[in-house]
Formats: C-alpha cells, structure tokens, sequence
C-alpha cells in the first residue's frame, strides 16, 4: 500500500456499493456510467464542502516580458488546473432529466433541446463569474488616446480591479516604476528611454470635485486616479487626461468563452463547483413555462444553486505561500497598492510577498520559486485510475451524496425521501470541516487569506451606510 494514497477502495467497488443501494444491481435504471458520474460530483461535492484535499504547489514565473501575474487555474501542473468542460456538465444535466447523456447533441425528448441547456448554463456561469470574481486576469496593452480621459473596454470585461498607466520617457532619469505626478513630465532633448508605470488608485467624481478642482479642466499630465462610479459600462475615467502615449495595464474580471455545442468549451470556474453551474441551469430549466416544468424541483435546484454561491465566496482558495523557501505575507491588491503603489513595477524584486487578486490570480516575484497551499480539486481515483480517493469514514457521507443525487431523476416521493440523505450527508460534512480546521490554532485566519482582496475591495459593499453589505441585502437568497 502505498503512502499517501487511498487504496482500500476501488470504482468499480463504489459503484456496485451505489447500485445496491438504489436497489439496483444489475444496472437497469442507473448505469454504471451515470453512477460514477455521479460518484464523481459527490467527491468534488464534498470537498468543496470539507477543504480536504490540501495541497502543496511550486513553480517558478519565468514569463518573458516579465509578468508577475500567474493564473492558477490555467498553470501546468496546478492543483487548481480548470479543466471541465460544458460538454460533461451537458451529460450529467441529461441524465438528471431522464434523457439521453450524449453530451453536446440532443437525442432526446421534446421537453428539451441542447440549446435550453446551453443558454441555462451560460447564463448562470456568467453569473457565478460576477459574484465570485472567479476569472481574473491581466488585460495588457489597452490603447489609450492622449489628451482624453475615457477609455472604452471590450465587452468581454464585466469589472476592473486596478489599472496601471505605462509610458515611456526620453531624457528623463525616473527610476524603474516612478513617474512624476500632477503635471507632465519634461523632456531633456534625446538621451535615455526611460519605461514608467504609475499605478492609478480607485477613485470617484466626487472625489475627484472636492480635491482635483477644476475637474475636467486640469491640463494633460500623469493621472493619478481612475473612476468607473458614474462612467458609462465598458469604461473608465481618470483624473487627468494622459499627456504622453502608451497603454493602459489593469486586472480585470473577465466573462467566459460562449458555449457552442456540440464543441467543448472551457466552463472558466474551479472544477469542483461545477455543480454549482448545474443547479442553477436546472432551476432554469424545470422552472420555466412548457411541458418540462417542475415547480418543486426548480425550487430546491435554485436553493442549491444559492448555497454553492455562499459556499464559493467562503472558500479558502490559498492557504500559505512561500517565495524562495521563505514564508511571505500573503496580500490583497488593494493592500499591496496601498503601501506600495508600484510593488510590481520592479518584477523580480518586490516583496518578496504573494499577492492574491480574485480565485486563483496570483503575483509573485519573476524568477523566484513560489510555493503555495492550495484548495485543490478533489482528485477522483488514484493515478492507476482504480483505487478512489476518499477515506473510510467519509465514504459514507460521500455514498450519502451520490445516493441522493441519482434520485434527482425519478422525482416525486423518492426523490423527496432521498433529501434526507443529502440533509444527513450536509450535516457530517460541516463536521468534518469542523474538525479540520480545528487541528490549528489560527485555523480561522488561515482559511481567510484567499479571500483578503474580495473584503478589502468591498465590491458588494455601500460605504456610505458603514459598509452594510448592500447585495447581501437586496439578494439574501445568495447568501
């Protein structure tokens, strides 16, 4: 038996475990392919309900140009590789509904098409993607125009996180990352090319009235500040129109790729809450006015949907870092402009700290080793592809899952019935989560590192009434 690794239980075994317990064994109602899907996703369930499946990751950030940002989810080798697809959700979502699982095609009955499934689907993944802030990335290279200052996004963008200005100067000594601020820069007549970043701070119109008086009237310079509270979508203003040419660099929250099946499309959100995805398109689904519609299971799919939103946003996605063998902070963003607006405009320098944006956007120094702690995705069987991974005293809550999960299809009382299952396995869950994390001291903050920049932006907050979680408020079955 080898160390680390579950190997007292093998798929095949769960399987007929599973069957059994649906009183079918011979596989007449539930095929054994469905049944491991279903094993499956109440594996990644249960993670994503436990925090179990910790794992350590290394990697050192050699991107040329140097680029401090790292993208977790897209990274060979992470832990938190994004590899579902909507094709496999497309399968599980038939199979609940009784109908063929043949992925991106439609081969059964006229309640649906795989068009219904693909707009659900779509619709509440771009959805998780806004309330989750789930699908960062650095947006390089945006075209500015001197003298102006609006610059229009592509629709792709849904929000803006931080922006940096780069320009470049001739006969101007600034150091690597510093620029002068309030006016434009001079030139000297020829000599050195000098790249300038200058990290512009969030702000808005008010502000921008009350302090930068004349607004709109400042002559062109170097901006300090930009604003999306009252600009049209799809744009931000900064405070001072930029004098020279460059680009704009900012971290954004990018939508995903649409879906076109029969073609897999990436679904862009961590593996394990693609079930998540899954509820939401049901209760689209079987909530809708046809000869599908299903008024009690759309409502509970819709409260399934509204817990796994809550579960994300609680998630603890990275744990510890460490740069080079050394512990480091790990920051948020917001943090780190604010005690250091250019930290990254030195790229193998700063820090030496991991600096977390949204779910599995990271920066780190370039050509350092970076460590990390992640939440990883729940690996389903060992590397053989035999035994699976779950421990003897979870494999009870897990079948628990699995069980309820397969009775989703037949509806009625036996569905309603096998909810108690669920409700059980929840229960032992929260459990063993709780048991988990009180093995240290400052488990508290250690599960609450991943989700600094989230807090510290505050972007379902009004900070005219004390911060009070506006969204919350208005959306309360989200949370």
């Amino acid at each position: 038996m080898s160390n680390g690794t579950f190997t007292w239980l093998t798929l095949t075994q769960a399987i007929a475990q599973l069957a059994q317990r649906l009183n079918d064994p011979a596989n007449q109602f539930w095929s054994q392919q469905e049944l491991s899907i279903y094993i499956s996703t109440a594996l990644k369930m249960f993670n994503s309900l436990t925090w179990t499946w910790r794992r350590d990751f290394q990697f050192v950030n050699s991107s040329n140009p140097p680029n401090v940002w790292t993208q977790l989810g897209s990274l060979a080798g992470s832990p938190r590789l994004r590899t579902t697809t909507d094709t496999e959700v497309y399968t599980e979502l038939e199979l609940m509904l009784l109908e063929p699982p043949s992925g991106g095609t439609w081969t059964g009955t006229t309640q649906f098409q795989i068009t219904d499934l693909s707009q659900a689907l779509q619709r509440r993944r771009d959805e998780v993607l806004q309330i989750t802030n789930c699908n960062q990335s650095l947006m390089a290279g945006i075209a500015l125009t001197p003298n102006t200052i609006r610059t229009l996004l592509p629709d792709t963008v849904i929000d803006v996180e931080r922006v940096r200005y780069l320009f470049k100067v001739s006969g101007m000594q600034f150091g690597y990352g510093q620029g002068p601020y309030g006016g434009p820069p001079g030139f000297g007549g020829g000599g050195t090319i000098t790249n300038v970043a200058v990290t512009l701070s969030r702000d808005d119109t008010v502000a921008n009235e009350f302090y930068e008086s004349p607004l709109y009237q400042l002559p062109a310079g170097i901006p300090n500040t930009f604003s999306l509270s009252s600009e049209p979508p799809l744009s931000w203003d900064v405070d001072i129109p930029p004098a020279l040419p460059g680009t704009y660099e900012a971290v954004v929250l990018q939508s995903g790729a649409p879906f076109n099946p029969p073609t897999p499309t990436l679904l862009n959100i961590p593996d394990d809450f693609a079930y998540v995805l899954q509820w939401g398109a049901l209760a689209d689904l079987l909530g809708r006015e046809s000869e599908a519609t299903d008024r009690e299971r759309a409502a509970y799919c819709a409260k399934r949907y509204q817990d796994g939103l809550q579960l994300m946003l609680k998630t603890p996605w990275i744990e510890l870092g460490k740069v080079n063998g050394q512990a480091v902070s790990i920051d948020s963003i917001y943090a780190a402009d604010r005690y250091d607006p250019n930290w990254d405009s030195d790229p193998t320098g700063f820090g030496p700290v991991i600096v977390a944006g949204g779910i599995d956007l990271i920066a780190s120094p370039v050509n350092s080793s970076t460590g990390c702690t992640l939440l990883g995705n729940a690996p389903i069987t060992d590397t053989s592809g035999v035994y699976l991974q779950v421990s003897r005293s979870n494999w009870d809550t897990v079948l628990d899952i699995a069980q309820s999960r397969s009775l989703f299809k037949i509806a009625g009382a036996e569905w309603q019935a096998g909810l108690e299952l669920e409700k059980r396995a929840i229960l032992a869950c929260a459990a063993e989560n709780s048991r988990l994390r009180s093995m240290g001291c400052f488990s508290d903050i250690l599960v609450e590192r991943g989700g600094q920049q989230e807090r510290d932006m505050n972007r379902y907050n009004d900070s005219a009434s004390g911060k009070v979680r506006e969204f919350h408020r208005a959306h309360p079955e989200y949370f």
